[in-house]
Formats: structure tokens, C-alpha cells, sequence
């Protein structure tokens, strides 16, 4: 069996309310080696003209873009910006076509194939999505927004980093960092890849995904 088929892929997903850094955290990727999919459609806080930036209008091109970037050879991490807008986008979809239950089954099943190319990819990829609190055995804990039933509180168990947004001010300025453990927020982290005492660490996804490629 070859290296690369024993090599680990991690699945990471960015937590926070919207302003908060998540997307600003891909600013210091190459981009000639990320595969951005912008589901936001939006322009980007920062300058960086990646070569794979795909913008997709509906969840099948979402879905595309995805399995593409995943077979890209040339693509070493793939971003997806954001889940939140890809549930809704899917959501919208499904009451057009279906009707009744019809429309939820349709929504629960996309989203789990959506996870499951994630799953698949045999590269990092890197998820951002709004947090919501919910009502965890009878304590309040943030997590992964989801519309629906089904995947309430469940998104996070398809990753394993889940890292939550932190925006400061200091001397008036902005500063940005990842929290990878806090009450009430389902934030985790293997220890062993940032260091079993660190509990927050700056907002830059390189420097993340040159931690996993050090800790493998």
C-alpha cells in the first residue's frame, strides 16, 4: 500500500456568525493550489486571484465543483464558502420541485451526499458555516446552523476539527482567531496538531492546513 493511501484527510469546518473572520481566514492560500467554491457568491474580503474559484448558481453545481476539485490533481485543499448559503440554496431548490415531505426528504438526502463527497475527497477540505444554539441535554451549546430536523446538531460529527470564530478589538483594530475549545460551542480539535495546551489560534487557514500536513 502506497503513502498517499495511508495518508489521513481532515475535514474542518469554520463556525461563526457572519462578519466574525470566517471567510477572511482563506487570505493567505495559494492560489494556485486551492479550489475555491464560492457558493456565497460574493466578492472576497482580500486580494487573492485563486485559479480554481468556481461560483456555482444551484446545489448540482455545487456538488460538481466539488467532485471536480476533488479529482483535480493540482488542487491540494479545497474551501467551501459557505455551507450556510448551500442548505439554503438546496432548500429553496427542493420547495420548487417537491411539495409536503417530499421537500425535506429531498433537502436531508443533498445534504447528505453534499458530506459525504466532502468525506470522500482525498484532500483537506475546508467548510465555513453559521452557528446557532441549541438546546444540548438541556444546556444551551452552539452549533452548525442547519434548516430541518434531521441534521440538527449532527453536521459537526462528519468533521474532525470544528474550530469557532473570534473577533476582538484591540487598541481599536480588529483581531481575528479560531477558538478549538470552548464552553458551550461544539468546537474540537485533536490535540497533538496545534499543541494539547492551545486554545485559540490566529484566523489563517495556511498556516492550518501546514499544521495537519506536519501532524500526518
Amino acid at each position: 500500500m502506497s503513502a498517499d493511501n495511508l495518508r489521513e484527510y481532515y475535514k474542518i469546518a469554520i463556525v461563526g456568525t457572519p462578519g466574525s473572520g470566517k471567510t477572511y481566514g482563506a487570505r493567505t492560500l495559494d492560489p494556485n493550489s486551492t479550489g475555491f467554491i464560492n457558493i456565497e457568491n460574493k466578492p472576497l474580503p482580500f486580494k487573492n486571484n485563486f485559479k480554481y474559484h468556481a461560483r456555482p448558481q444551484n446545489s448540482a453545481s455545487v456538488l460538481a465543483a466539488l467532485q471536480d476539485y476533488s479529482n483535480n490533481p493540482d488542487i491540494t485543499l479545497i474551501v467551501i464558502d459557505s455551507f450556510s448559503a448551500f442548505v439554503e440554496m438546496l432548500l429553496a431548490e427542493a420547495r420548487t420541485s417537491k411539495r409536503g415531505f417530499d421537500v425535506w426528504n429531498l433537502y436531508n438526502e443533498e445534504i447528505g451526499k453534499f458530506l459525504k463527497l466532502i468525506k470522500l475527497a482525498k484532500k483537506e477540505v475546508i467548510i465555513t458555516a453559521h452557528d446557532e444554539t441549541l438546546n444540548i441535554e438541556g444546556a444551551p451549546e452552539k452549533r452548525v446552523k442547519v434548516k430541518g430536523k434531521e441534521w440538527e446538531g449532527l453536521i459537526e460529527k462528519e468533521f474532525t476539527i470544528v474550530l469557532y470564530t473570534e473577533k476582538k478589538f484591540v487598541e481599536k483594530k480588529p483581531q481575528y482567531n479560531l477558538l478549538l475549545v470552548g464552553e458551550g460551542m461544539s468546537a474540537k480539535c485533536p490535540p497533538d496538531i496545534f499543541g494539547e495546551d492551545v486554545m485559540k489560534i490566529p484566523n489563517d487557514y495556511k498556516e492550518i492546513h501546514k499544521a495537519i500536513i506536519n501532524f500526518v
